[in-house]
């Protein structure tokens, strides 16, 4: 019997199956060689929605055209295939005959360019430069500028090339891989020009407050005496006008870090440079003269003398309203005998002692004069009686002309930066004895001013004195009396010449003169080739200047806030000096040395400082000192598949290349010891353990 379906209970035809379909994403990606993608598939309306992966309907791809996982993890290859658009597929478990494509465009990677050498060329001479890097492809071609160079391929880190420099100057070093697409690597600065990585380096480290990437190839391609010139040329960095109401610097010294981390190639590093040290010679501490509007005021006074004249800033130092706060000149009134009263002698004794002549007679060396074996000394204590009657009479600028402006009262006004001013009432018009040399009787402020500072001005200890201070800061801190004279005679005759190139305007006491011979001194140039260091060069870096120079050596930036008390946790917060003798004394020796060695900068160095320096590195390079302050370590990182050409590379930026075998060995075995898939840890790890060690830590 016929049974029709739905009428009396017959069975039902089954439903088709339903359509499976395969999704993929992304649906179609570019890919540089090395690069990864994770594809996503899946299998709609099946029993089982996972998928198979094929590229080119290879089943997991092959060295050719991409390996690609289970998990759908693709691997694009290098070189790239010819034909460069490849299809990544997934199909179905369920339905093999179900598969969806991605289109897949495939380039040859960028090639990296981590290191030049050499450094730099010798003008129109022939050299053999090696290039060392990552993703170098066979048929990479070099290019200098726009033209390409003739190349060779030896391995994907590495490539030479030959040819007949230039000029001196800048080439920019790129790298192209073959197609397809060969895009050209981040450029690379190739100084042309007659100095070194490794002299640039160093010179860097005595004249800046680190060396920068910019500022080295300046010096490579354009010498030493051009990068002075310019420096002499470059506008100083600004202070922020001052709170009249603050009674501390936080603001001020956050700006002396901006200014000094500063990493534009035309920041005014060496002016910047030269006021840390007069700060360090003509100190003014805001332990005492804590008051922006008359701290800013002396700092911008240091900054506009630093390339004038010594005559200039024992002038403008004198009457600066911040030195006669810390020092106690203002309101320094002439002696009263009815009183018993006498002029204020501080400033008269650390004038001479400490600002100008030294407490002892020198050789034009800078050697002390001996007499018995014993100093002979400078000046008396009647000379510095003398010498502070020549600086009674002094008071605040005041519209009213008040002889005693009291700077703590109502002092508050835009005056506060405004030199000091005569009152002749307060000043002693008797005569006087200045280091031998009278000064009549009945003279006003200004006259007897004038001429006791060109008395000490043209004092013959004045020349090796300042000389001694500036290369002991700069360079080193044991110069040959044969460095102190050489410096000296340039500043006494307001002159130098280096590779033809003069400095100074021919009068004594020249800042330029001066600066130019302390750093083109053939002693201070003769550790820039291996053949010449001399291993009782250098000098400890203070604190100040160890922290500029790892940021500014690590790409950093900062913006000033509370980095200055980190500087304070190992010995120096800046603009806060312990006393007027500076952070350290200037001829402080370093204990058990034979015979004795000056390193001044060593009595801030103790047990607890060597702990905290190494911590405050560790800080500033795996952590953060502050908020505002950073390191980058991006292109150091970058080399972290080949950890020795990683720590070559801080070897020549850092150690200007005379890192020790042993220390070379020990920091390979430990930046080996991260694991590679954390490049930026291993680049870390490499730049902490140079950067605490003593190597490091001594300029040489």
């Amino acid at each position: 019997m016929l049974l029709i379906n739905g009428c009396g209970g017959g069975s039902s035809t089954p439903p088709p199956p339903p359509v499976v379909s395969v999704t993929i994403g992304p649906a179609s990606v570019t890919l540089r060689g090395g690069d990864t993608q994770q594809f996503f598939g899946f299998a709609a309306n099946a029993s089982n929605p996972a998928v198979t992966w094929s590229v080119n309907a290879i089943p997991g791809g092959n060295a050719s055209v991409g390996i690609i996982d289970s998990t759908g993890f693709y691997t694009a290859p290098t070189p790239a295939p010819a034909s460069n658009v490849v299809q990544v597929t997934a199909t179905s478990v369920a339905d093999p005959t179900k598969s969806q494509s991605a289109a897949t465009t495939l380039f040859n990677p960028i090639a990296q360019v981590f290191l030049l050498t050499p450094a730099t060329l010798t003008p129109n001479t022939a050299f053999n430069l090696t290039i060392t890097g990552n993703k170098f492809l066979n048929g990479a071609q070099v290019l200098f500028g726009p033209t390409p160079a003739a190349t060779t391929f030896v391995d994907s880190s590495h490539l030479t090339v030959t040819g007949t420099a230039p000029a001196a100057g800048v080439i920019n070093v790129t790298v192209t891989n073959p197609a397809p697409d060969g895009a050209p690597s981040a450029v690379a600065a190739l100084a042309v020009g007659a100095v070194t990585q490794r002299a640039a380096v160093r010179f860097l480290e005595q004249s800046t407050f680190g060396p920068t990437p910019s500022q080295l190839v300046a010096v490579e391609s354009g010498g030493m005496e051009s990068f002075l010139n310019a420096q002499f040329q470059a506008q100083a960095s600004p202070y922020p006008v001052p709170d009249p109401t603050a009674n501390v610097l936080f603001n001020e010294e956050a700006a002396f870090f901006q200014n000094a981390v500063n990493s534009q190639a035309n920041s005014d590093q060496l002016r910047e440079r030269v006021v840390f040290a007069l700060n360090q010679i003509w100190v003014v501490s805001g332990n005492k003269v804590g008051q922006p509007r008359f701290f800013t005021p002396y700092v911008q006074t240091l900054q506009a003398d630093s390339f004038t004249n010594y005559r200039q800033i024992m002038q403008d130092v004198t009457l600066n309203p911040a030195m006669g706060l810390y020092l106690d000149m203002v309101n320094n009134a002439k002696p009263d005998p009815v009183a018993g009263t006498h002029a204020n002698e501080n400033y008269a004794r650390e004038f001479q002692q400490l600002f100008t002549i030294g407490p002892n007679l020198l050789n034009p060396d800078g050697t002390p004069v001996l007499q018995n074996g014993n100093f002979v000394p400078t000046y008396t204590q009647a000379d510095i009686q003398d010498m502070a009657r020549v600086f009674t009479g002094w008071t605040f600028s005041d519209p009213n002309l008040n002889c005693n402006v009291n700077p703590y009262g109502d002092y508050f006004n835009s005056q506060a930066g405004s030199p000091m001013v005569p009152c002749d009432n307060n000043h002693d018009v008797a005569t006087k004895n200045i280091l031998g040399t009278p000064l009549p009787a009945n003279q006003t402020s200004l006259q007897d001013l004038n001429q006791a500072l060109d008395i000490v001005f043209n004092h013959p200890n004045l020349p090796p004195f300042v000389a001694q201070r500036f290369i002991r800061n700069m360079v080193t801190s044991n110069p040959s009396p044969g460095y102190v004279t050489r410096v000296a005679n340039a500043f006494a005759a307001g002159s130098f010449t280096s590779n033809g190139v003069p400095f100074g305007t021919g009068q004594r006491g020249d800042m330029q003169a001066l600066l130019a011979a302390v750093l083109l001194d053939p002693e201070a140039r003769r550790g820039d080739s291996s053949t010449t260091e001399n291993p009782l060069d250098g000098h400890l870096r203070e604190p100040t200047l160890l922290m500029t120079n790892v940021l500014r050596q690590l790409n950093g930036t900062t913006d000033g806030q509370n980095i200055f008390f980190s500087a304070g946790s190992i010995g120096q917060q800046v603009f806060y000096a312990a006393s007027v003798f500076n952070f350290y004394p200037p001829l402080a020796a370093i204990p058990l040395t034979q015979p004795p060695l000056f390193g001044p900068e060593f009595a801030l160095f103790n047990t607890a400082s060597t702990l905290n320096r190494a911590n405050l590195i560790e800080a500033m390079i795996f952590f953060s000192i502050s908020s505002g302050t950073t390191i980058d370590l991006t292109a150091i990182a970058a080399m972290g598949n080949d950890p020795p050409t990683m720590i070559e590379a801080l070897n020549q930026q850092l150690l200007h290349g005379t890192m020790s075998a042993p220390m070379q060995s020990a920091i390979l075995s430990a930046v080996i010891a991260v694991p590679s898939s954390n490049p930026l840890m291993r680049a870390q790890t490499a730049a902490y353990l140079i950067m605490s060690s003593s190597q490091y830590q001594v300029q040489r």
